[in-house]
């Protein structure tokens, strides 16, 4: 999969990064770039239409591709170093926490903690830009493209020519779309705004018959190395941060073993998959194959038979490369496997609960919730 390197977040905006390294992928197939995308321009724009929008008084950090497409489209993207320089180096933002208590503080008592002040879009972009502590220059630029009170967007003539902002509608990506299940994707050369609107998200099916199905379309994506963006639930109790052959994986026996533990949602890019078939045995991952060598073609098929099972999927992490409290998975920094008995469940869902027990859990969930993929998939 051609992936960018492994990023950190700094608060719960792991969507934003999901997101980046979706775009990343498809840019760095069409042109080579390892372009580096700043998921705090993006946040700071989330923000902005809470507060504005949704007269938020407090913010929340969660979303969904669908918002980060829309921010994307209406305000475009950056390079990291671009908006907050400090930003550009270490793997997780030295900005973004800071900023986010800043804002809450002016909601809560500070300069926005009344509606008619968050109704004033001026005000609000004054706040957010000292929250971010954004350059002089930075605020002249974003001065320049939106307005003070950020009214223009790129669909209604916002002026980026001449600042770092560039337009999605020029932002080159290649991916792959297909028409027929046996046909092999077609590279598509285009731009972000096209993938925007040709990437379609699904939900996990119920039944083995449907999730077998799924999750084909989802091989045969990868098959043609394509980012497949998931959506699913995360019990932090589930992952193996011991020695053993599942070190940095998500799995039921790590689980079960625990109990529930601290839960949430969270957006991943996908890098690669395990699975056992009939004729060939195990696929293991980390093992590159070759499309135009027949013997690898034929194991590359077998994987495609309603009779293989998918062992585990593999998935670039937002949660940086190296740390003690987040086993990777060995030899593969910033990478965990999400195995199929944890991702089918299900499980218990105990998502606001300090002390997750049965009286604090409402119900249970399939951790599997969504998969983004390309057209034709």
């Amino acid at each position: 999969m051609p992936q960018t390197p492994v990023e950190r977040q700094a608060i719960g905006n792991c969507w934003l990064y999901a997101e980046a390294g979706w775009v990343e992928s498809m840019h760095l197939a069409a042109t080579g770039e390892s372009f580096t995308a700043s998921e705090s321009y993006w946040t700071y724009w989330h923000w902005f239409d809470q507060i504005t929008q949704d007269d938020a008084t407090e913010i929340q950090t969660g979303g969904w591709e669908r918002t980060a497409h829309r921010i994307i489209s209406e305000r475009g993207l950056v390079r990291q170093a671009d908006f907050v320089p400090r930003d550009n180096g270490p793997e997780m933002s030295p900005q973004q926490k800071g900023a986010l208590d800043a804002v809450n503080a002016e909601l809560v008592s500070g300069r926005l903690s009344t509606a008619s002040a968050r109704a004033d879009r001026k005000l609000v972009r004054r706040v957010l830009d000292k929250a971010w502590g954004l350059p002089t220059a930075t605020r002249s630029w974003l001065d320049a493209a939106f307005g003070a009170d950020a009214s223009r967007t790129i669909d209604d003539g916002a002026g980026i020519e001449g600042t770092p902002i560039l337009s999605p509608s020029a932002f080159q990506v290649r991916y792959t779309e297909s028409t027929t299940s046996s046909r092999p994707g077609v590279f598509k050369d285009t731009n972000l705004s096209q993938a925007i609107r040709d990437w379609h998200s699904e939900q996990y099916p119920t039944g083995a018959t449907g999730r077998r199905n799924f999750m084909i379309r989802v091989q045969r994506a990868l098959h043609d190395r394509q980012p497949v963006v998931l959506s699913w639930a995360v019990d932090f109790n589930a992952l193996e941060q011991g020695t053993s052959e599942r070190r940095g994986a998500f799995n039921m026996t790590t689980l079960r073993a625990k109990g529930p533990g601290h839960q949430g949602g969270h957006m991943v890019v996908l890098e690669d998959y395990q699975a056992m078939t009939q004729n060939f045995g195990l696929l293991p991952a980390g093992t590159t194959l070759d499309p135009s060598q027949a013997a690898d073609r034929a194991k590359l098929d077998a994987a495609l038979l309603p009779s293989t099972s998918v062992q585990f999927l593999r998935v670039k992490n937002s949660w940086g490369a190296v740390r003690a409290d987040r086993s990777s998975v060995p030899g593969f920094p910033g990478y965990h496997d999400l195995y199929m008995d944890y991702l089918n469940g299900p499980i218990a869902w105990c998502p606001n609960a300090d002390d997750p027990s049965p009286a604090t859990c409402r119900g249970r969930t399939v951790p599997l919730w969504t998969a983004m993929m390309p057209p034709g998939y």
